[in-house]
């Protein structure tokens, strides 16, 4: 940080010592809430929003994740992630040597939806894995969006009610893997319904904001050879238990239209 003073004419006359010790102490607090947010892993831009999606629909996360109509899952076995809303449209993300997932159910004005914009960040992440082997699959972060299928025309929008009917389509944008960016892959659980997009390879700069813009719609038919059916939920994940790893990361700003 670098701090600009303005030329100034020395006067004779002494400065009070209370102004002096308050110039002095302005750089210094100025620091402290970039220390704080420095220390938790999201940075000071993380107050800062992101450009908007023309006629799209925002996912908030705060006031708070509950009252924003997100829910937690963990996993049998694992330690959780952990989610906290950070103000109003950010997301903070935390798991160590653990797994968790965090949805909520899509409005219904955004069932046919045809792109989706986010921005996100890592602190600190898990490495290269092979995203298509199942016990092997850790990544930083991931953004799922939920199709019911045409045979679920009466599907509701509970994320894991849809999974456990088989009735649905699981895409999968991801910040991890080896793969490079673009790649498809099937993923190795939801028994073959899913695919995985890499947006970010695992060894994508950490402490930088990244925008995503994603053709989910004309991306969903790119990989799974068919139309989408309804949008019916969103979910944001993070996996660092088959490695025992650590990731720390963000995301904000998610639209949908």
């Amino acid at each position: 940080m670098s701090f600009r003073f303005l030329p100034w004419r020395r006067r004779k006359t002494a400065t009070p010592l209370g102004l002096t010790l308050i110039a002095t102490l302005i750089p210094t607090v100025a620091l402290v809430p970039m220390a704080f947010a420095i220390f938790v892993g999201l940075p000071g831009s993380l107050l800062a929003r992101g450009p908007e999606m023309a006629g799209g629909i925002a996912f908030p996360f705060g006031p708070s994740l509950a009252a924003a109509g997100w829910k937690a899952v963990s996993f049998p076995g694992r330690s959780p992630a952990t989610f906290t809303a950070r103000g109003k449209d950010a997301l903070r993300v935390e798991t160590a040597g653990g797994a968790g997932l965090l949805w909520r159910p899509a409005p219904a004005s955004v069932a046919r939806a045809e792109r989706a914009k986010w921005r996100w960040r890592k602190a600190r992440g898990v490495g290269p894995t092979d995203l298509t082997r199942k016990g092997g699959d850790d990544r930083v972060l991931a953004v799922y969006f939920a199709f019911a299928d045409q045979r679920g025309k009466r599907a509701g929008t509970d994320l894991q009610a849809l999974l456990r009917s088989g009735r649905g389509d699981i895409l999968m944008y991801v910040w991890g893997g080896a793969a490079k960016t673009g790649t498809i892959q099937k993923l190795p659980y939801f028994k073959g319904r899913g695919r995985s997009i890499v947006k970010r390879p695992a060894d994508a700069a950490a402490g930088q904001w990244f925008a995503e813009d994603a053709a989910i719609a004309a991306d969903f038919k790119r990989a799974f050879g068919k139309a989408p059916g309804r949008l019916v939920a969103i979910a944001v994940s993070s996996d660092a238990d088959d490695t025992g790893g650590h990731n720390l990361a963000a995301l904000a700003d998610l639209y949908v239209k």
